[in-house]
């Protein structure tokens, strides 16, 4: 475990991270500058918080940047971040992770003339392009309330309501008739319980069942879940800035499907910018805040709708109405986690939290272990993690059933090779296979006991 992280800046990524950590028994420092935040830290969270400016070398110094494993810099200012984690290297700390929000990425870094290297960042996390990749996900497999990739590609983990006209309901796990190569791994209930599952559960209706396999064997469990597949073709954007750019972008040099995009911008200089870098999507100037704009020909023969104006009222009106005018796919950008319960209530429940999003790309930089993916259920206190096994860790060479993993821990799928496997409790796990291992997060630091 690292034995110390310092966390620069106090905001929804800052408290998401730290609260995570704490968790996970790690020492965690906080260094917020806004006295008001940092009251408000010093309330909610079991961390130390360091009321003062992170720029400077004897705040971090305070906050024990000379014994930390990690620096993570996540303020609202590209600039100040990597200036944090330029110090943070300068004081030995191995491991520096920098928030960066200008749409190009690393652009910042380059234009300072300096190699990532050279200023001392070994990660940069852009929130609003991994929020854009997250929608992109979704749009290819609309079917999905979540959607999460493993192994490169080749494995994937959905989420989705059981129905009355669901084949699985009734069935204990061990009988239910999903194809082989995928399992269930977590059930939440209606009355909002989760569990990850033993052979003997059941699934019912209304439940949200999240599930891990092959991809090209998912298609077919979608089949047997829905009995319908959705083909996303013509997407309309609402919000012209980086978000809706960046879709926008990804969508437009997507290789496997052409899609037929409109973006809607209420800024008429937004539009014309996006106009010179867009070549294939049709910018629209109009104010989608206005509901009788909502109601336009556009929306409702749009195959998906996704609200990212970054505004949450906005977007949540959106919604609603393109769900009225039976737009088959919408997702929706939530940005302040008190508006959950707007989504919740009127049963819309695409939608993505780039708070939540950053955190936890971040948070994979944190574990120790040879750790590729990690991931967080909306809304549930549950993760999935892909692992290397080393060969000299307590699991390798062990049967499943023989390893002793605790309950609320179940491995999905293990890639070896060119195999997907999944396993059961014969299954031998051998050095160098990839795991993809569905936790409860209250456990998920226990992990390292079995794979470190």
């Amino acid at each position: 475990m690292v034995v110390n992280v310092v966390i620069v800046g106090g905001g929804r990524v800052g408290r998401e991270l730290a609260a995570n950590l704490s968790e996970k028994q790690q020492t965690v420092v906080i260094v917020e500058k806004d006295p008001e935040v940092a009251k408000m830290l010093k309330k909610k969270l079991d961390v130390l918080v360091v009321n003062d400016d992170g720029a400077n070398m004897a705040t971090l110094v305070k906050a024990g940047i000379r014994n930390a494993g990690i620096c993570i810099a996540v303020t609202q200012i590209d600039e100040l971040n990597l200036m944090v984690c330029m110090m943070a290297d300068r004081a030995g700390v191995p491991t520096t992770i920098a928030r960066v929000r200008n749409p190009e990425g690393q652009s910042n870094i380059a234009d300072t003339g300096f190699s990532k290297d050279e200023i001392g960042v070994d990660h940069v996390i852009n929130p609003e392009r991994e929020l854009a990749l997250e929608i992109s996900k979704m749009l290819h497999y609309p079917e999905a309330a979540e959607i999460e990739y493993f192994a490169g590609g080749r494995v994937m983990m959905v989420a989705t309501t059981v129905t009355e006209d669901t084949e699985i309901t009734g069935y204990s796990l061990k009988d239910v008739p999903l194809p082989q190569g995928c399992i269930i791994v977590g059930i939440k209930r209606k009355d909002g319980s989760f569990i990850v599952p033993s052979g003997e559960d059941t699934v019912m209706v209304g439940d949200k069942v999240y599930l891990i396999g092959n991809v090209k064997v998912m298609r077919k469990a979608s089949w047997i879940l829905h009995h319908r597949e959705t083909i996303v073709k013509n997407v309309v954007i609402l919000g012209g800035d980086t978000v809706g750019f960046t879709l926008a972008s990804i969508l437009e040099n997507n290789p496997d499907r052409k899609f037929k995009i409109k973006l809607i911008e209420k800024d008429e200089n937004i539009c014309k910018e996006l106009n010179r870098k867009l070549t294939k999507t049709m910018v629209l100037h109009g104010n989608y805040s206005e509901l009788s704009y909502l109601n336009a020909e556009e929306i409702s023969e749009a195959d998906a709708l996704v609200t990212v104006s970054g505004d949450d009222r906005t977007n949540i009106v959106a919604a609603i109405m393109g769900e009225k005018l039976g737009v088959k796919k919408i997702v929706a950008e939530l940005t302040n986690n008190e508006y959950t319960y707007v989504y919740d209530t009127v049963g819309i429940d695409n939608y993505v939290n780039t708070h939540l999003i950053t955190a936890y790309k971040i948070l994979r930089f944190t574990r120790k272990g040879d750790v590729l993916a990690l991931s967080h259920l909306k809304e549930q206190n549950a993760e999935v993690m892909e692992l290397i096994v080393p060969e000299s860790c307590k699991a390798a060479g062990a049967k499943v059933k023989d390893a002793n993993f605790p309950k609320g821990m179940l491995i999905g799928t293990i890639v070896r090779g060119e195999e997907i496997i999944v396993p059961y409790g014969d299954t031998v796990l051998q050095p160098g296979d990839n795991l993809i291992i569905f936790t409860l997060t209250s456990i998920s630091r226990k992990l390292d006991t079995y794979f470190c």
